[in-house]
């Protein structure tokens, strides 16, 4: 769960930050994939120091390890495995978020901003 909310502080400040300077589609889109690239570089140490330890209390980290390596033999140490894994579907969930959000914002607005 602190992983979760640190990553997605991650993904929102810069993103709101931006948007408050420039209230355009364009600084909301720029806002936003900045905010997706902020939120997968943390998810690099995030997942070293809260993830993965918690993980490694109920399953050894080579079997983890082992799991990555099935998919690409290269990955030998945990930091291999977040570099190629994890920060790049980080990424890419933040980039969904962002087109998601592009899509129907415009729609919700009313609601967001009680004026309907």
């Amino acid at each position: 769960e602190l992983s979760n909310f640190l990553l997605g502080a991650a993904f929102v400040l810069p993103a709101g930050i931006i948007y408050r300077v420039k209230k355009t589609r364009l600084g909301a889109l720029v806002g936003a994939l900045i905010g997706s690239a902020a939120m997968a570089l943390l998810s690099l140490p995030s997942n070293y120091f809260i993830v993965y330890p918690a993980y490694g209390l109920v399953m050894p980290m080579e079997a983890i390890l082992d799991m990555y390596r099935a998919i690409n033999p290269n990955v030998k140490t945990l930091w291999d495995a977040l570099i190629w894994f994890n920060m790049p579907f980080t990424f890419v969930k933040g980039l969904l978020s962002t087109a998601v959000t592009l899509l129907i914002y415009k729609r919700i607005s009313p609601l967001l901003k009680g004026t309907k």
